[in-house]
């Protein structure tokens, strides 16, 4: 994998508007196939539910703009669609999301 948990990346926006957009990568190096990630959309509009990228939630590198991880956007990202990484989260920040995400998916 090029590309390991936590990193933020910016890559194709298959879904919206804009050419390009950040997300989070989740997935770690057990997803089959190799080339691809599991990533949450990252924004930079508010949301109650949305996870705030603060300075401290970065182990290295930052956003240009606030930013926030929505845990309820998640899909699979190819590494040819990543073309650069500005940052990369702490492994608190990517375990805070996937917390968030079992909220979604969970059986009642």
């Amino acid at each position: 994998m090029a590309y390991s948990q936590g990193a933020t990346v910016l890559a194709a926006d298959p879904f919206g508007n804009n050419p390009k957009r950040p997300y989070l990568l989740l997935s770690n190096d057990h997803v089959p196939y190799g080339q691809e990630y599991i990533a949450a959309v990252i924004t930079t509009t508010v949301r109650n539910e949305a996870i705030e990228l603060t300075d401290t939630k970065f182990e290295q590198g930052q956003l240009p703009r606030t930013s926030y991880v929505s845990p309820w956007s998640i899909l699979t990202l190819k590494d040819w669609m990543i073309t650069h990484q500005p940052a990369k989260a702490t492994d608190a920040t990517v375990d805070e999301v996937r917390q968030e995400i079992e909220t979604y998916i969970q059986t009642e």
